[in-house]
């Protein structure tokens, strides 16, 4: 009993924010006749919520306008909504001042294709044949066999060389294997762990702090993708 009515409970609290999902009874016509749509994706894309697209619509809706310039009402607007929204961002996710924030809008395959190119890693195909990069400077990434395809294939599309730590017994990555591969790149000047926060199709957590941990003993940085995880974890 007390199970169900803690369900009971938790189903009346969030209410009142599945009445304002966008699409929340939405029908379809399928071979079954009229359902209604069940969706599951939350996580690669969020059901539009109706407050936020109102207020987008209503209080900034009549203020677009091109930002980094204060000569307009309209454009001095949007500068100050594009600066408080960093910050928020950055206070949510506990960055300091000297951290740096990049943003796109097109998720995290968008922010991790141009982090590539800021570190001078991707170059264009037609013209890799002429590029003569010794092994040991050549860059090398490691990532689990947990990544979502943007953290996997766009670093195969860069210069570097990607090496998928393999898993353990408990579906993690495998810490003794890892360490194997460190030792094997030892001489390479750059080396780069990025590794999702967790399993976006089982939601297993990964032990990034240990894989950190190695990756700055052996002079290396590591890169974590929480795109799955962030608004579920501190």
């Amino acid at each position: 009993m007390a199970a169900v009515e803690t369900v009971s409970s938790l189903e009346q609290y969030f209410q009142k924010f599945r009445e304002n999902i966008i699409g929340i009874d939405q029908e379809f016509t399928s071979p079954f006749g009229q359902r209604k749509i069940i969706y599951t994706d939350w996580t690669a894309s969020g059901r539009l919520y109706r407050p936020i697209e109102e207020k987008m619509m209503n209080e900034f809706g009549p203020f677009v306008a091109n930002t980094h310039t204060e000569t307009t009402v309209s454009g001095t607007a949007m500068t100050l909504a594009y600066h408080e929204a960093r910050h928020i961002i950055k206070h949510h996710v506990n960055a300091g001042a000297d951290d740096v924030l990049i943003t796109d809008g097109s998720g995290m395959t968008g922010v991790v294709n141009k982090f590539q190119r800021i570190l001078g890693l991707k170059m264009p195909e037609n013209l890799r044949s002429f590029a003569n990069i010794p092994d040991e400077k050549r860059p090398v990434v490691f990532v689990s066999h947990m990544e979502h395809h943007s953290n996997q294939t766009s670093w195969l599309e860069t210069i570097a060389r990607v090496e998928v730590i393999p898993a353990c017994e408990k579906g993690l990555p495998c810490m003794e294997s890892f360490v194997s591969l460190l030792e094997k790149y030892r001489n390479h000047t750059l080396k780069i762990a990025s590794i999702t926060s967790c399993s976006n199709v089982t939601g297993i957590r990964t032990n990034y702090y240990e894989i950190a941990k190695l990756m700055h003993r052996h002079n290396g940085v590591c890169f974590v993708d929480f795109a799955c995880s962030a608004p579920y974890v501190e």
